[in-house]
């Protein structure tokens, strides 16, 4: 998922400009170096620094027209997005769908488990491996997981999976007895009579009411036992409270008896009081399984109320399907073939949905454990790190925004161009772009969008912004790099050039390095005029065949 994107912002400045430098040959060692066919010399400044000059030649001949511009990089960012689905399982499907034959579904209210809640599922963050302005690659680590927040999320997605398939063997049991009873009904579909439609209509309500029946009577039999053992409690309670009577008046004659002067009253009251807390002991056990026993009745009871609540709810349904199913038998056999293949075909369509259901589970649980089986969330992309999103402790969830990077695809430079000089411009046209921090570097971009035509009244003139963006080593580009654009036109000219790099700019004026009469470097003035992006026309300080030197790069000894 990107991230929104920028765009680049026009600048007035001109490519940056050299510095003079004071040179002296080298007059030992390899002094003059060739590469590339042209001469290349070393030069020194007081020992330190190292200057290598690459001859070029200034050329006489056709050079195309070019329209300049200079502007600022802007490179674009993009957002990471966690898109891994870690939600729980849910069926697809309704299994709840009732064969035309035989009075209702025998899989009917059918659901996987429990499993259709949708709760949330979160990753924790443990450890940010990433800091804000750090170059990533994709497949770089981004965060480290903690372990006990991956092993809850990979245990849910493993009963899903289960689920997902009890469910798919499930539709594929009913599928194949949806084929079956639904080939027995093509069969005898011109058999059936309105007598015969009838009485299997009899006997599907009959079989249901039973069923309602059925419960009723359980639940009244669970009354009556409950009633029986609250009947039990109670009278176990009563008893219960008679024997702590007996046990607290044993102790009391024990406490006010002495046992050599009435050792016959203090034994009967020991005796009491032992056999009183033996029938105690054997009341609060009957007391406490006449509470479980209760307990269990209650709950058995909801449960035969739920089920009596559903056997109901059958009826109702059972009635309704019964009675279309009797007229349809009715109908005869005209239209069997088409109720054949209707009654498959849902069965059909429900195993293929859970099949799919499945396929899913299996799919998200494999791409969990692909994605986070060394406990990390890696970067999708190639970029700077701009902005981390999470702290240590955060939660990830499905949709969360992890990192914002610069985004090298989207790296552009904005003009703005007068109406007259937009003539020769169009979406797609190449454009030369030359980067004054790497003079080195061959950059090329194309016109990705003209905006709407804008008045300056200050001006009087009407322009719009271009926007090119720009190819090659972009990931060495960074926000507001100056950058000159040649917008190349069909028009060409006989004219005298040079190549763009060997010309410098100090004070509004341009400058090429050559040699004197001595040897020395000098810096000597020219008058530039249009330029292809890479060579610049020379219309004053240079004839052709004269030797210019570029400057190809700096060391320290």
């Amino acid at each position: 998922m990107k991230g929104t994107r920028k765009t680049g912002k026009q600048s007035s400045g001109k490519r940056g400009t050299g510095k003079k430098k004071t040179l002296i040959f080298c007059i030992g060692g390899a002094a003059l170096l060739l590469a590339g066919g042209a001469a290349a010399v070393l030069l020194t400044r007081n020992g330190e620094d190292e200057t290598v000059y690459r001859e070029e030649t200034v050329q006489y001949g056709e050079l195309t027209v070019g329209l300049q511009e200079t502007g600022s990089v802007e490179v674009g960012t993009t957002e990471q997005i966690f898109e891994l689905d870690m939600s729980a399982y849910t069926e697809s499907g309704d299994s709840s769908f009732s064969w035309e034959q035989g009075g209702g579904n025998v899989f009917q209210g059918m659901t996987a488990g429990g499993s259709a809640s949708s709760s949330s599922r979160s990753l924790t963050v443990e450890e940010i491996l990433i800091t804000e302005g750090q170059e990533v690659s994709e497949g770089e680590p981004l965060y480290r997981i903690s372990q006990d927040s991956i092993d809850e999320i990979r245990s849910g997605l493993s009963v899903d999976v289960s689920e997902a398939q009890i469910t798919l063997e499930q539709t594929q049991t009913q599928l194949a007895m949806t084929q079956l009873e639904a080939q027995q009904e093509y069969d005898t579909d011109t058999a059936y009579d309105s007598v015969l439609a009838q009485a299997e209509y009899d006997s599907t309500i009959k079989e249901l009411q039973e069923a309602v029946t059925e419960i009723e009577e359980q639940i009244a039999e669970a009354n009556e036992e409950l009633l029986e053992w609250n009947e039990k409690l109670l009278e176990y309670q009563t008893d219960l409270e008679t024997e702590k009577k007996i046990l607290e008046n044993a102790e009391y004659v024990l406490e006010t008896t002495e046992l050599i002067t009435d050792a016959y009253g203090w034994i009967t009251a020991e005796n009491a009081r032992e056999d009183a807390e033996s029938v105690i002991e054997t009341l609060e056990e009957e007391i406490e399984t006449a509470q479980d026993s209760i307990a269990e009745t209650t709950e058995e009871i909801e449960d035969l109320t739920d089920s009596l609540t559903g056997a109901r709810q059958s009826l109702e349904q059972g009635e309704i399907d019964a009675q279309a199913q009797l007229s349809l038998r009715t109908l005869g056999s005209a239209n069997a073939s088409e109720r054949y293949a209707v009654s498959v075909g849902m069965g059909e369509f429900e195993a293929q949905t859970a099949k799919e259901d499945y396929e899913e589970a299996v799919e998200k649980l494999n791409e969990f454990d692909a994605v986070l089986g060394d406990q990390t969330v890696k970067s999708d992309y190639n970029g700077v790190i701009t902005e981390i999103s999470l702290a240590e402790g955060d939660s990830v969830d499905t949709g969360t925004t992890l990192a914002v990077l610069s985004d090298y695809d989207e790296v552009t430079v904005t003009v703005s161009l007068e109406e007259s000089d937009l003539e020769n411009v169009k979406e797609g046209d190449t454009v030369n772009v030359y980067i004054d921090a790497w003079p080195d570097e061959e950059y090329s971009g194309a016109v990705d969008e003209i905006g709407d035509a804008q008045y300056d009244s200050s001006t009087g003139t009407t322009y719009s912004d271009v926007t090119v963006k720009l190819s090659g080593d972009t990931a060495k580009l960074y926000d507001g790099m100056t950058a000159e654009l040649t917008f190349i036109t069909k028009e060409t000219e006989t004219v005298t050039y040079v190549s763009n790099r060997a010309v410098f700019r100090e004070n509004g004026r341009s400058y090429v390095r050559m040699y004197d009469e001595n040897g020395n470097v000098v810096s000597v003035e020219i008058v530039t005029g249009f330029s292809d992006g890479s060579h610049v026309e020379v219309t004053e300080g240079l004839t052709e065949g004269d030797t210019v030197l570029i400057e190809s790069g700096v060391s320290g000894s």
